[in-house]
């Protein structure tokens, strides 16, 4: 029994702790970055579940946090097969708003379309352990309405860091 307990310590310290859109210092997200599983596998999770859930689309079109790299938004849409990042205001999309990941349990909040045509908010609460993989446990629909879309983040992170002309870097 000692040897579990020591166990599930260990492994459970090891687990980054990370919130999206960062809210770490500099030091701390050199810990944790949206790319290192099992961040991606969360994500997708979230996805398929509310495109289960809270009526879906024929085609999954998602926006991850701000601040999410570009490789994240490609490794989760290799997760989900027909999936594809949101690129223009205009698409129906799936909006990852925020990530909060501890050991062992996650939240998301997420901003979805409804059937009445408008978007909806709900928390998304998540949770693994040694045995279980990433799975969802519950969400809540908040009431409150949503006033403003989230602009697509993906082509922010795609141009981020990118050569323009000369030595010039995107900001």
């Amino acid at each position: 029994m000692k040897h579990l307990l020591l166990l599930i310590i260990l492994f459970s310290g090891c687990t980054p702790v990370a919130t999206y859109p960062p809210v770490e210092t500099d030091i701390g997200l050199v810990f944790s970055s949206a790319s290192n599983e099992p961040v991606p596998t969360i994500f997708a999770e979230i996805l398929l579940y509310a495109n289960n859930h809270f009526g879906g689309m024929d085609e999954i079109v998602f926006n991850l946090p701000e601040g999410v790299p570009a490789e994240t938004y490609t490794i989760v849409a290799n997760k989900i097969p027909g999936s594809a990042p949101m690129s223009d205001v205009e698409q129906l999309s799936y909006h990852i708003v925020e990530l909060r990941k501890r050991p062992f349990r996650a939240e998301a909040d997420i901003v979805f379309p409804s059937a009445s045509g408008s978007y909806s908010r709900a928390t998304v609460y998540l949770s693994a352990s040694l045995s279980t993989p990433w799975g969802v446990v519950r969400d809540r629909v908040w009431v409150v309405p949503v006033n403003e879309i989230p602009k697509p983040n993906f082509n922010q992170q795609k141009n981020k860091g990118t050569k323009t002309s000369g030595d010039e870097l995107v900001p």
